[in-house]
């Protein structure tokens, strides 16, 4: 087919108002293998509108010369709903107003939902279970509840990308340099993704929390072990990603360009689109999830940051200093917070007046630590 730009609605919060999905679809609708792109999944997160903004026009042209192998379905945003919800002027795009918390977690978790459809069994070769385990999540997607407009939208989305062979969410951190997070059984596809890309880190793990948007699309292959007789024997049929486009104001034409052409090559590597691929640039060596250490506060303060994004540090190295400006003598009243391992400062928050317990900086390091934070508050 060639390019197409489909308008789906999405339930109406109030009288007089409309929200839609704009889905840009190439290649050929249910051909395989099927890529799923979308961005600002939290609507205050705009580098991948960039990204995209310059991949579709490059998708468009590979559609029209006829070299989308498959189907590529790219959504430019993600969450109009977030991107309505402006305070003061801002954008409070991360958690929805409604009160159904953070955009990017809490996604339905649809494995009982296809096991009733598998009828509680598979045949134990992929080949025939892949396609089977697909058609029962889309019937399962079908099945949720679109009650508030919030999950209507969650239902949507999942609708597009929950039978996908590739899925990659683009968010970005604060202030950071660009890093992927995908399951360790996916680890070579998002080093190829990594090394397209330019990006230096990428993040392992088994179990992420929170039911992210990724982890609903690759972790249902897994959780079906149990459920479904031979559900052990499924592969992880969807490779699915959060790629963190650096820090919130890392935006750009040039950045913009950069970052599609390398999802560009990646996807072609995958085996998406057809062409004269350049060869691979050396892919990063990964980190684990748990050799990651998220610095944290015990207190608000004001932050004075004495390691840059990018920094290599050592173990016991001052990050910061969090300052008690309510204290009665100023020049005691610092307390500083070290990295907890040898390895890169990748992450640091860009608010400087900060609360008790708040994450504060991410260091990328190479021995497990026992006492860092659950991988929810890890990925974006």
């Amino acid at each position: 087919m060639t390019h197409r730009v489909d308008r789906i609605p999405l339930k109406s919060p109030s009288p007089g108002t409309e929200r839609f999905l704009t889905v840009h679809r190439f290649g050929q609708e249910g051909e395989r293998p099927k890529t799923y792109l979308q961005a600002a999944l939290h609507a205050d997160e705009w580098p991948g509108l960039m990204a995209l903004n310059h991949l579709i026009p490059m998708l468009a042209q590979a559609d029209a010369e006829g070299r989308i192998v498959g189907e590529i379905v790219v959504l430019p945003y993600a969450n109009p709903i977030g991107l309505a919800q402006r305070i003061g002027g801002a954008v409070a795009g991360r958690y929805a107003l409604e009160g159904s918390g953070n955009f990017n977690r809490n996604w339905p978790d649809l494995a009982a939902g296809a096991a009733a459809y598998l009828n509680g069994t598979l045949s134990g070769d992929a080949e025939r279970d892949v396609p089977a385990m697909r058609a029962a999540l889309l019937k399962a997607v079908g099945d949720l509840s679109t009650r508030t407009d919030t999950a209507h939208w969650r239902a949507q989305l999942l609708a597009l990308s929950i039978d996908a062979d590739h899925v990659i969410d683009i968010h970005c951190d604060n202030e950071s340099l660009a890093h992927i997070y995908c399951h360790r059984r996916h680890a070579e596809q998002g080093q190829a993704l990594a090394a397209y890309t330019g990006i230096p880190i990428v993040l392992l793990e088994e179990e992420a929390g929170g039911f992210s948007f990724d982890d609903c699309n690759a972790g249902i292959w897994r959780r079906m072990g149990g459920l479904v007789t031979h559900g052990d024997s499924l592969p992880m049929a969807c490779f699915a990603c959060t790629l963190e486009l650096r820090g919130k104001d890392d935006i750009s034409d040039e950045l913009g360009h950069s970052d599609a052409t390398g999802i560009y090559h990646f996807l072609m590597a995958q085996g998406a689109i057809s062409g004269d691929l350049p060869a691979m640039p050396e892919a990063p060596e990964p980190y684990r999830l748990e050799e990651v250490d998220t610095v944290t506060t015990h207190e608000g303060g004001l932050l004075a940051y004495k390691a840059g994004v990018g920094e290599m540090v050592r173990e016991g190295q001052v990050l910061a200093e969090l300052i008690d400006i309510a204290a009665a003598d100023p020049t005691k009243a610092r307390t500083q917070l070290r990295s907890q391992t040898d390895g890169i400062f990748f992450a640091r928050v860009d608010l400087r007046l900060v609360e008790a317990g708040e994450r504060i900086g991410k260091v990328a390091g190479r021995k497990p630590l026992a006492n860092r934070q659950q991988g929810a508050l890890l990925e974006d």
